[in-house]
């Protein structure tokens, strides 16, 4: 048995909270994970030794997921609703006596933000700084897994929507330094913000790490912002969601320079 308190993580079903998940386990940490789908708490159990059933929309749920939980890893998903979810767990956390939180942001270096999903992220950082409760901010910037899954990559073209350099990261170094913060607590990262960008990548570059990765030759085209809509949009995409109607602003602010900082 380490020094970690119970810890639980959230977000286990997805790509980041699995990875921290694993980590944890790695480090034979004793932790849960927390998942809104009863059909997978077994499974998940089997996965990583421990599950509790919480909905991140039914704050009903949180006090029995909270019992004897010392620190949790919070990430949402990027909808509006990611307010009042991050809002409502911070209220029961106080109230059962969690000593830490551990939130996974945006890369929110300027407080004069327009942009939807970091406006969203900063109002929660506030709220956290006003709860009373130990708290540490991951700020990842833009993953490197989205150069194959959320921006345009057609065969031998990598298509962005700025000619601007971008900072990256990856899903894997955040996951890892979550896992490490949630085991050393509140005493050594408790009231910290942490920044991860790696690697800042003119669009031409990251078609030449394409090309290097891969063997196979990639260019680099800057699409026209207002096409954002258009190649990622549709019936039943995440654009639906408000969180990439954000996109065009992110983009077109990262061009014009006012976020010139990611």
């Amino acid at each position: 048995m380490n020094n970690s308190s119970n810890l639980l993580v959230l977000g286990a079903t997805g790509q980041v909270g699995k990875l921290v998940a694993r980590n944890l386990k790695e480090r034979n940490a004793n932790f849960s994970v927390g998942s809104r789908w009863e059909s997978k708490l077994g499974e998940l159990a089997d996965q990583f030794g421990a599950s509790r059933f919480i909905d991140l929309d039914d704050p009903r749920t949180f006090d029995e997921a909270l019992k004897n939980v010392s620190r949790i890893f919070l990430i949402t998903g990027y909808t509006v609703d990611m307010l009042v979810q991050s809002k409502t767990l911070i209220d029961a956390a106080r109230r059962n006596g969690v000593k830490h939180i551990v939130h996974s942001g945006v890369f929110t270096r300027e407080h004069d933000s327009y942009q939807i999903v970091f406006s969203w992220h900063q109002l929660i950082e506030a709220y956290f700084r006003d709860s009373g409760i130990a708290w540490t901010n991951l700020h990842p910037n833009m993953f490197m897994q989205t150069f194959l899954t959320g921006w345009v990559v057609k065969p031998g073209v990598y298509g962005v929507f700025t000619s601007k350099p971008i900072g990256f990261t990856a899903v894997e170094d955040v996951a890892e330094a979550a896992a490490v913060i949630l085991m050393e607590g509140p005493e050594k990262h408790g009231g910290k913000d942490y920044w991860f960008s790696a690697d800042a990548l003119a669009p031409d570059q990251v078609a030449e790490t394409l090309t290097a990765a891969t063997g196979h030759k990639f260019t680099a085209e800057v699409r026209d912002v207002e096409s954002f809509a258009k190649e990622v949009g549709g019936p039943g995409s995440t654009y639906e969601s408000g969180y990439a109607k954000g996109g065009p602003q992110f983009f077109r602010e990262v061009e014009h320079g006012r976020m010139a900082y990611i």
